[in-house]
């Protein structure tokens, strides 16, 4: 279901993924990084899912973008041996079908490395595994390896925070309910030695490398209509992109094929989308199952999975909250930040349809049948939206797209041009589709992620200026400042500067 979206990588390319493949390019010329530049609550821990493949065929968006494809596969593994550990293997195994059978959200977020949050939720999917298995079997590896797991999962990213806020009131409280044991305070003083060692690497590279492009990222809103509105697009918009696909009322997906740099006209959505109407149907069931899964858990489940699910529902509460409280929620696409939620969904249904399909032979053919029809609605949504991008052929077979992007080519024609200003969504983009060669950086207005970048004295460097308020005002500053107009074509303007 990703072969499409690794294959047209440089399509759907944008400028915040651009910085992943600058990142990966650095990497394979042997300069590495604490962190991700301009991010230092993001450790560089996801360049390693797409250097082996960039070791091997180069750096391209391509190799850059099958790194999130792994990252969903570790998604899958790690949620199996959760459910695994916390409540067996039948209910590992049914709780795979959410997740193989994933919407176009969950599909899209495999192509954005750091954007798309999963290694955060493959950490978040492992802590829990750990967890369980520390509940059940004991022992102090297991106590080192989960608190080492968790050190290195902060570091990594900032939104592993909501993972250790369930975790710990979910190990405090089977502690409790064993009758505090000397063993537990053991296993808690060594969890807490190996996660230092795991979280050292933060506080270090942001030393070293302290810049931070997003400042506020992390900033509270309090005004009622500001929360109002967060709570709003949480359940038009992002609860249902990340489970179904498509926003509501309307059933649109996104990204809309039109939004990507250097389309051209795209074949249009019908008013009413029969199939989508389906998936959010089927995906309305399973969420539905989830909960009451996670409810039966809670009543009825092991000792174990009791702290479990105690602890993934505590976690998920506290990333709804975070987001309905963080000032930097705008549109559907911050729906990234609950990327997490994939987790209990998952094993919620798992043990939903576990416990049905136990009841007796036809109802165990009838959640099959569920899942068979979840998985062909689902995978004929998926390849309906590939159609819309013509990333697929009459015969549904995947086919790359040419990138249409006459800013692209302009600068291939121009080899001697190597600085750009511009927009964000351009000047990083560009940057890595010209293999690094072109530098730049972005207007005043937009955060600059590579501060350590500046024009060489000799070579040429340009404003790229597109028709918009933004542009037509920064287009002013440089033509007074004395620059010239050497390129224009419909969408964008070039302007040199002597």
């Amino acid at each position: 279901m990703r072969i499409p979206l690794v294959l047209n990588a440089a399509d759907h390319l944008d400028s915040d993924l651009a910085v992943d493949g600058l990142t990966l390019l650095d990497a394979t010329h042997g300069h590495w990084r604490w962190h991700y530049p301009g991010t230092p609550f993001m450790g560089i821990g996801p360049v390693l899912l797409s250097l082996p493949q960039a070791l091997v065929w180069g750096v391209s968006p391509s190799t850059l973008v099958s790194g999130g494809v792994v990252a969903f596969l570790g998604l899958m593994l790690a949620g199996f041996l959760l459910a695994r550990s916390a409540f067996g293997p039948s209910v590992a195994a049914w709780s795979m079908a959410p997740l193989a059978f994933s919407s176009t959200g969950a599909v899209w977020l495999s192509s954005r490395i750091t954007g798309g949050h999963l290694l955060a939720a493959v950490w978040h999917a492992g802590a829990f595994a750990l967890l369980a298995e520390s509940l059940v079997k004991g022992g102090r590896r297991r106590a080192l390896a989960l608190g080492f797991w968790c050190g290195i999962g902060l570091y990594l990213d900032s939104m592993f925070a909501v993972t250790i806020v369930g975790l710990l009131p979910a190990a405090f409280g089977s502690w409790l309910a064993e009758g505090r044991p000397r063993r537990g305070l053991l296993a808690a003083s060594l969890a807490l030695l190996a996660f230092a060692a795991g979280f050292w690497p933060r506080p270090v590279g942001a030393r070293l490398d302290p810049h931070d492009a997003y400042r506020d990222q992390f900033s509270i809103a309090s005004r009622p209509e500001v929360l109002l509105g967060h709570a709003r697009l949480l359940l038009t918009d992002c609860l249902p992109r990340l489970f179904s696909g498509h926003r509501l009322p309307g059933l649109e997906t996104d990204p809309d094929p039109g939004s990507l740099a250097g389309r051209a006209p795209y074949r249009s959505r019908p008013r009413f989308d029969g199939v989508a109407a389906c998936v959010v149907g089927l995906t309305a069931v399973v969420g539905l199952a989830s909960i009451l899964g996670l409810a039966g858990a809670l009543a009825s489940g092991p000792r174990g999975g009791r702290a479990i699910a105690w602890g993934l529902l505590l976690s998920s509460a506290v990333t709804i909250a975070g987001f309905v409280l963080n000032r930097n929620i705008f549109n559907s696409d911050n729906y990234r930040y609950l990327v997490g939620l994939l987790v209990p969904w998952s094993l919620g249904f798992g043990l939903a349809a576990d416990r049905i399909a136990r009841r007796s032979v036809a109802a165990r053919w009838a959640v099959s049948f569920f899942v068979v029809v979840l998985g062909l609605g689902v995978s004929a949504d998926v390849g309906r939206w590939y159609a819309r991008f013509e990333w697929l052929d009459d015969h549904c077979r995947p086919v790359r797209k040419a990138v249409n992007d006459p800013a692209l080519v302009w600068l291939r024609r121009h080899p001697d041009v190597e600085w750009i200003n511009g927009g964000y969504w351009d000047v990083y983009r560009l940057s890595f589709l010209t293999g690094g060669r072109v530098r730049g950086a972005p207007f005043s207005v937009y955060p600059n992620r590579f501060p350590e970048w500046t024009p060489g004295p000799l070579g040429r460097q340009v404003a790229l200026i597109r028709p918009t308020s933004e542009g037509a005002f920064f287009r002013g500053l440089a033509l007074r400042a004395g620059d010239r107009v050497v390129h224009r074509e419909r969408g964008f303007t070039i302007l040199e500067r002597p």
